[in-house]
């Protein structure tokens, strides 16, 4: 009775164990990505925000304002109110 209580706690442990590596090791490879892709280094100074996101999505918005042919003054208004909401 002692000896499959011991088996079955031992187990338990071999389980929780295997979970956490398993965790861990998926971890480390997300930073190895984030390494290679230079992510890394760029949000090193900011850990909270995540600038090469924010670039693509600015790529994005810069393309569709390019596709409307905004007028000058219209062009400022948007300068405006981009600078506004960051503050």
């Amino acid at each position: 009775m002692q000896t499959a209580f011991f088996i079955v706690i031992g187990a338990i442990m071999a389980t929780v164990l295997f979970l956490a590596f398993k965790a861990i090791g998926r971890g480390m490879d997300a930073r190895g990505e984030l390494k290679r892709d230079g992510t890394l280094e760029k949000n090193k100074q900011d850990p909270y925000t995540f600038k090469s996101i924010q670039e693509d999505e600015d790529d994005k918005l810069l393309e569709k304002l390019k596709d409307k042919n905004l007028s000058e003054e219209d062009l400022k208004k948007l300068y405006d109110d981009l600078k506004n909401k960051k503050e």
